[in-house]
């Protein structure tokens, strides 16, 4: 065993954990993964029980308990509002962990992951949507995430072409290859009967269909290209509007993009961002995220503890290489 310190950094999403261990030089001594940590889902106890095992696990494997930890940030989804970090709170004090813990949403594991620094801000479009930032006087600030009045994610996308094929079929809209698609992708015969399942629960509408709707906009169907500007454009006045609330609009910005969406969303979606985000931030930077968000939260786990921290990214980003 050894008593050496060490920082822990957890990303927890709904379906997936990943923690590391770190040391002072910045080296990964310890890593698990393992089932979601979103308290909405599994309930709070739950949550203890998943980091728990994972922080058994890591720690062990560095020959480390959980006193000699001096630093941990636990970036979880479902932390959304102050009630939800009140609600944890008492469960991940229960997990006896050393050192100053700071909780947040993963949103900022992603952030953290895919800037160069401290600062910037993220846009993250994957199943929904949600913006993030930190401006340079530590001061962070969000999107509410809850699809009201800003963008979802690859819901903007389904939800934009749904509306396209009904107004299609209405002759209230232009024709779109959307029609044709959306119907194939079911084994239905034509749109009233592909709507008659959605309606009546025999047609399952999902997220997964948003590559579907941007692979149409790729082939060039203007009805198609339509909707994922009008999405991407939402996203971006969201990512605008936040870096105006943290008075960044007249800075250097690194925006980082994350989540399937973004991802795999070049052409119209990601075009029609950029100029959104760049009407109001002129000089905003665009980083597609490349490696796994645990990253961001041992990166901030580093800087919490004074230990060096963006000198030693492409090691963590090395050593957690595979990870999504």
């Amino acid at each position: 065993m050894s008593d050496a310190p060490v920082v822990v950094g957890v990303d927890g999403g709904g379906t997936k954990t990943d923690l590391l261990v770190v040391d002072a030089p910045g080296t990964v001594v310890g890593r698990a993964s393992g089932g979601g940590a979103n308290w909405e889902g599994i309930g709070t106890d739950a949550v203890g029980e998943v980091l728990g095992g994972l922080l058994d696990e890591a720690l062990g494997a560095s020959g480390r308990g959980r006193t000699d930890v001096v630093a941990w940030v636990c970036c979880l989804a479902g932390v959304d509002w102050p009630s939800d970090a009140l609600r944890l709170a008492p469960v991940l004090d229960g997990l006896g962990v050393g050192g100053e813990r700071v909780l947040l949403n993963d949103s900022f594991a992603a952030l953290r992951a895919g800037t160069s620094g401290p600062v910037g801000c993220v846009s993250i479009a994957g199943t929904g949507g949600v913006c993030a930032g930190r401006n340079d006087r530590g001061e962070v600030a969000r999107t509410m995430g809850v699809g009201i009045g800003e963008g979802s994610g690859a819901w903007t996308l389904v939800s934009g072409a749904l509306d396209a094929v009904a107004e299609a079929h209405h002759h209230s809209g232009p024709p779109t290859a959307l029609s044709e698609r959306f119907t194939a992708q079911f084994g239905v015969e034509g749109v009233e009967a592909f709507f008659e399942g959605v309606t009546r629960g025999t047609v399952p509408i999902g997220a997964d269909l948003a590559p579907l709707v941007l692979e149409v906009a790729a082939g060039g169907d203007v009805v198609a290209e339509a909707v994922a500007r009008d999405a991407g454009d939402r996203h971006g006045r969201d990512l605008a509007g936040l870096a105006d609330r943290l008075g960044m609009c007249d800075e250097p910005v690194e925006v980082v993009l994350a989540g399937g969406v973004h991802v795999h969303g070049a052409g119209p979606f990601r075009e029609a961002f950029c100029d959104a985000v760049r009407s109001r931030v002129p000089a905003a930077e665009f980083v597609v995220l490349d490696t796994a968000p645990v990253v961001g939260a041992a990166l901030l786990a580093l800087e919490i503890a004074g230990w060096p921290a963006e000198a030693v990214r492409t090691a963590l980003v090395e050593a957690v290489a595979g990870v999504v």
